[in-house]
This record gives structure tokens, C-alpha cells and sequence, in this order.
């Protein structure tokens, strides 16, 4: 085998081994995030190709930083797509490229190049938080004689008392709640493995318990998910598909409500 056909097929591993099973398994757990690699590393292969070069080429100067450079405003002006979509592919492009020079010291400098180039330029976007009337409209709607309708209520009470992303709060184990102390918070574990403490108010802590008693009164496991699957089982935690389905389902009848009785 020619010697660029052995670094292409190299790459080619590295490729499949970060999709299927690094990512995965080190990265993330959020099916968005996997697909986003993916998209990123594929828009990457077909940029490379319109500019000539074929699979069985591919090597480490196809991943340089002036072919990043290149590649980063390619989907801008040849896709339509947004400088903050750009900055998100540079991003899973790094992280492949710090995953290859793990697996090869002779291409660490790839990461370290790509760590270089410069994010694209994106409007700040003002963020409008929620009134506490609409906060208030939508945790009404889940039905707390209801299983379901009590687990909703404590995850949105919890998304809402500590300003966590969804899987943040899907991935809250009972060990990290801490609701037998002065002053009750839970450990939420964001990306990059960091975890910041949130207070609970008594309202919160209340839920909670209540969701307790239903859903984990016998549990002595503390590592098991304070939300888990009914499939998978308590050390299967529950899909942000599932939820995001739901709020967005409580903050449209919500909004029907309150326009009803204005």
C-alpha cells in the first residue's frame, strides 16, 4: 500500500473510532452534540473533496490550519450558514483534532494550530428571560395526581430553581442531592465535566420530596437517576427528546390559557 494511502486509511479510523466510539463514550451523551460532529467532520470531507482531494488522500496536511482557515468560511458563503453555525463545526472540528493528537504524538500540532484560529464575529443576541406569570402559567399545567404529572412539575420546578440546561438536570443521581442540610442544593454536572452547586428554595425542596416518595421510596442506591427511562430502568436516565417534548408542550397550553382569561 502506497505510504498516503496508509495515512489515509489512518485518518479514516481515527474518523470512525471519534464518531462511534470516543465521542460517545468521553464527550457526550446528548445525541444533538454527536450529530454536530458528525455534520462537522462530514461538511469537512465534502469541502475537501471540491477542492480535489479524494479519500484515499486524505493526511495530516489536509487538517492544517490553513486548510481550517479556509474551510471555516466556506459554509458561510458557499452554504448560507451562520457564523455562530461556523464557530459550532471549528469547535467539533477541535475536538477531533485534540483526539487524534492523543493517538498520535507526531500530530498534536494539528490541535494546537487549530486552537489558533480565530472564531467568526456573531451579533450578541439579547436573551429575554420568562415573567414569573409565565413561569407560574406553565408550572400549573403538569397534573400532580399523576406520575407523569409529578415527575414534570419537579423537573421543571428543578430547570427552573437553578437556570440548568436539560441535561443537566436529566443527569442529576440522588447523591447529588443535599436536601437534609441547612441550607439544600444539588450538584449539577455541566459539560467538561464542571459542576456548580444550586441552592434550592423550600418550595423546590418540598417537590422534590414528594417526587421522592413516589418514584424512589425503597431506592438505597445513590447512584442511580433522579429521573430515569421506564424502559431502560433507574440507571438509564430519561432523554431530553422525552422532555423538551412535554415543556414544549405545557408552555403552548399555557399560553392558551392565559390569552383565554385575559
Amino acid at each position: 500500500m502506497k505510504k498516503n494511502n496508509r495515512a489515509a486509511a489512518r485518518m479514516a479510523e481515527y474518523i470512525s473510532e471519534f464518531l462511534h466510539d470516543y465521542a460517545p463514550q468521553f464527550l457526550t451523551s446528548s445525541k444533538h452534540t454527536l450529530k454536530s460532529y458528525r455534520d462537522a467532520l462530514t461538511l469537512y470531507i465534502v469541502f475537501l473533496d471540491e477542492k480535489g482531494i479524494a479519500h484515499d488522500s486524505l493526511g495530516r496536511s489536509c487538517f492544517e490550519r490553513a486548510s481550517i482557515e479556509e474551510w471555516i468560511v466556506w459554509p458561510k458563503d458557499a452554504r448560507q450558514c451562520s457564523p455562530e453555525t461556523c464557530n459550532i463545526r471549528l469547535g467539533s472540528l477541535r475536538a477531533f483534532l485534540e483526539f487524534v493528537g492523543n493517538k498520535d504524538v507526531g500530530l498534536i500540532y494539528l490541535y494546537q494550530e487549530a486552537k489558533l484560529i480565530k472564531r467568526q464575529k456573531c451579533r450578541k443576541k439579547k436573551v429575554e428571560g420568562l415573567t414569573r406569570e409565565a413561569v407560574a402559567a406553565i408550572l400549573a399545567e403538569p397534573d400532580p395526581s399523576t406520575r407523569t404529572g409529578k415527575r414534570d412539575l419537579v423537573f421543571l420546578t428543578l430547570l427552573y430553581a437553578t437556570a440548568a440546561r436539560l441535561d443537566e438536570v436529566l443527569s442529576i443521581r440522588l447523591l447529588h442531592l443535599y436536601l437534609d442540610v441547612a441550607k439544600p442544593y444539588v450538584d449539577l454536572h455541566g459539560k467538561g465535566g464542571k459542576i456548580r452547586t444550586a441552592y434550592l428554595l423550600p418550595r423546590a425542596v418540598e417537590h422534590i420530596r414528594i417526587y421522592l416518595k413516589a418514584f424512589h421510596e425503597s431506592e438505597a442506591n445513590p447512584e442511580v437517576y433522579l429521573f430515569y427511562s421506564r424502559v431502560g430502568g433507574k440507571y438509564v436516565k430519561l432523554t431530553e427528546h422525552a422532555l423538551d417534548k412535554r415543556i414544549k408542550m405545557y408552555a403552548a397550553d399555557a399560553h392558551k390559557n392565559v390569552r383565554r382569561f385575559r
